[in-house]
């Protein structure tokens, strides 16, 4: 998410890019698979334009890359491969570490998909995160607010590994886990999409602490559960219109319409936690701040949501389930389970799926349940 504040709003600015067509490079992703870019801009094989900021890639302005998603981008215009059909909730892997449950035995060929993608959507069983040492504590408290008030929404679940091992210590396989991390006074903030393996960093600016919301740092949770950018969907042009001649290369490069391997759920939603508002601040993405990105279709502007909105929470609610951490491989069930429209699960139904989930036991071992504070 980028830093802008509009109306008391948190908006999404697009970043300071320097762009220039009058020199093109090109950089090695593979062996077989080249971009051209501008001192800033890269324009993928696909046709996908982003941004390099130092050794990092980031997409739609605020997503980060790792070199397997760069390349997946750079080849197919997608991060995601293999997407299922009918995506569900992580079920074979352990909450805690996001390992598979099936021991691996020393002598058992280490897959690549073990340690960082077991499942092939990159969803979490439970969100592993640490604070990095640089946060001070009032950061941390913004952070812990921000995570409290998805889990509160949500089936979503964290779990604080600060100053925990982040390898299997007896099979040294990295755990996946998000970093939150201070970046000082930078005009973005950024995460990666979904589960990559070993550490993730989400990377927070002051402007992420400095307003009344926590939204800044929700929205690139979000990312790392693994949401996109509302204005970015497949069918957006039945719902909005983008304004391309105010939308500088960097502007247009925000609003690269997905086609291929996405996962949606309901109508456009203007009230997303995901979505970009209708004005900017920066000068970067527009050639004039005070017209418009885009609009509604009819013409009305678009605010950013606040917080999950009904869609987001649908949308969360289908792929996750409200994992309890603990130290064993019972797979115990919070007391709030919302189903897929967001209803809470009666208590029959809870136990229903915590049974199925523990070959047909739906009482947990007692003294199996590990401390999790934020």
């Amino acid at each position: 998410m980028k830093k802008n504040f509009i109306n008391f709003v948190f908006v999404l600015s697009l970043g300071l890019i320097i762009f220039s067509c009058s020199k093109k490079e090109e950089i090695e992703v593979n062996e077989t698979s080249k971009v051209t870019y501008s001192p800033e801009l890269l324009t993928l094989k696909s046709g996908v334009v982003v941004e390099k900021k130092g050794d990092n890639y980031l997409w739609e302005g605020d997503v980060l890359l790792s070199s397997e998603q760069l390349k997946a981008l750079n080849d197919s215009g997608t991060i995601f491969t293999g997407v299922p059909e009918n995506p569900e909730p992580v079920t074979s892997l352990n909450p805690v570490t996001n390992l598979p449950f099936t021991a691996i035995s020393e002598n058992s060929t280490r897959t690549k998909a073990l340690g960082i993608y077991p499942t092939s959507y990159n969803l979490w069983a439970m969100v592993r995160f640490t604070y990095n040492t640089n946060l001070t504590s009032s950061m941390k408290s913004c952070i812990k607010t921000a995570l409290l008030n998805i889990e509160a929404l949500s089936n979503v679940r964290f779990y604080n590994a600060t100053g925990q091992p982040t390898v299997d210590p007896t099979y040294g396989f990295a755990y996946p886990y998000v970093d939150f991390t201070y970046i000082g006074d930078q005009d973005f903030s950024s995460s990666y999409v979904g589960r990559i393996g070993g550490r993730q960093q989400l990377s927070l600016a002051d402007f992420a602490f400095t307003y009344w919301s926590t939204t800044v740092i929700e929205h690139e949770i979000c990312h790392a559960i693994g949401m996109l950018h509302e204005q970015c969907r497949t069918d957006r042009d039945n719902y909005i219109t983008v304004n391309w001649s105010n939308l500088t290369s960097s502007g247009q490069s925000q609003f690269t319409k997905r086609t291929t391997n996405y996962y949606m759920i309901g109508n456009y939603d203007f009230s997303s936690l995901m979505g970009y508002p209708s004005y900017t601040s920066s000068a970067s993405a527009v050639l004039n701040t005070s017209q418009p990105m885009y609009t509604s279709i009819d013409g009305s502007s678009i605010n950013q949501g606040s917080t999950l909105s009904d869609l987001d929470k649908r949308w969360v609610n289908t792929l996750y389930l409200p994992y309890i951490a603990r130290s064993d491989v019972y797979q115990e069930l919070g007391t709030v389970v919302y189903k897929s429209d967001n209803t809470v699960m009666t208590v029959e139904e809870r136990l229903s799926i915590q049974a199925q989930l523990n070959n047909g036991n739906p009482n947990p071992p007692v003294g199996g349940q590990i401390p999790n504070d934020f």
